[in-house]
């Protein structure tokens, strides 16, 4: 395939939906429950900031 095709502005749209509402989901489930230690959401904050 060609590489202008997936440098479009849907394509960046789908791209930014998609991995925000990960992020989003993570963040609401770390604040809303008390599974994980202080410690391990952090690392998995920093970790998921890291790569995104």
């Amino acid at each position: 395939m060609i590489k202008e095709k997936f440098f479009t502005l849907r394509w960046n749209n789908i791209l930014t939906l998609g991995l925000g509402l990960i992020m989003l989901i993570y963040v609401y489930f770390v604040l809303s429950t008390s599974v994980l230690s202080d410690v391990a959401a952090f690392i998995g904050l920093v970790l998921l900031g890291a790569i995104y």
